[in-house]
């Protein structure tokens, strides 16, 4: 059902930014499945895969927009919060806005493990972020044992500054993770997980300023 990754590829354009913006800010189709004080949670059928679509938007006020947009870019770092990340690297840069990483990601017992592939690109306006990504098939990164090469569909985040202070996230996923895992364990699983993967990110972010000060502070080639 789910589409395969394109063995070619392009940088993002405005009206591909401005599309995602649409799904991103859409409410047709969206079921509310959590809500909290500062959280919400959606999911919607997806058209192309048997794994629903995941949006989740949160509330940040004493989290500075800027230093999150950092943490979502900085692949070191990501080493270090994200704790379900085996490899996180840069395959190719394609220009300022735009590059080919590739993602491995560690499953509970039981599981095998998954990876990525994908391209990623990214917008910045005065109060406005976008960082967004799709799988694509890249020469240097075949498939390979151990793993089952995943299909990031659309995927990304949405930072808004908040003019009395902190930011706005909103983070929408269609992701088919392939294999044999049952897509109605996997639906249910996602929606129970979205809120505390956000809740480990913003923690992840109140500990970034340290720890960047300390690990090369001057490299955010991102910016």
């Amino acid at each position: 059902m789910s589409l395969e990754p394109p063995t070619e590829w392009h940088v993002a354009t405005d009206e591909e930014f401005d599309s995602f913006l649409r799904d991103v800010d859409g409410s047709d189709g969206w079921n509310q499945c959590y809500k909290s004080a500062d959280v919400n949670v959606w999911w919607q059928k997806s058209d192309v895969s048997a794994i629903n679509e995941i949006k989740v938007q949160a509330i940040w006020k004493h989290i500075d927009m800027d230093q999150l947009y950092d943490v979502l870019h900085d692949s070191e770092y990501r080493r270090i919060w994200d704790k379900n990340a085996l490899e996180n690297d840069l395959i190719e840069q394609l220009d300022k806005n735009n590059d080919i990483g590739y993602y491995a990601a560690k499953c509970p017992p039981g599981i095998t493990n998954r990876d990525f592939v994908n391209i990623r690109s990214w917008r910045t306006r005065d109060t406005e972020y976008i960082i967004m990504n799709h799988s694509v098939q890249h020469p240097s990164r075949p498939p390979k044992k151990g793993y089952v090469r995943a299909n990031s569909i659309k995927t990304g985040y949405v930072l808004r500054r908040i003019p009395e202070g902190g930011v706005n996230i909103i983070y929408l996923t269609s992701t088919d993770p392939r294999g044999s895992i049952p897509s109605m364990l996997l639906n249910t699983v996602t929606q129970k997980l979205a809120p505390k993967i956000l809740g480990r990110m913003e923690q992840a972010c109140k500990e970034y300023g340290k720890w960047k000060s300390e690990n090369n502070p001057d490299s955010k080639p991102w910016r």
